[in-house]
């Protein structure tokens, strides 16, 4: 996924969750975070994930750092 479309997969991210509001926001969230997680070919690459947003959300910037895919890993 280049700039642009990771661009655009944040604006509908976005535009998804005002749709779905506030109280529902954690649910949809969890439910596109489980379906994504479970495309992982293994249980260490989801469990790597979870730990590298966990440790995003923990950081003080806060902010998700992702590997550019490879044909080996395309997400």
């Amino acid at each position: 996924m280049n700039h642009e479309e990771l661009d655009q997969v944040y604006t509908g991210m976005a535009q998804t969750l005002t749709r779905v509001g506030e109280p529902r926001a954690s649910l949809l969230l969890s439910i596109l975070g489980l379906s994504l997680l479970s495309r992982q070919p293994d249980a260490a690459s989801a469990l790597a994930l979870l730990a590298q947003a966990e440790s995003a959300c923990l950081g003080e910037d806060a902010v998700a750092n992702y590997p550019a895919p490879t044909p080996a890993c395309p997400t």
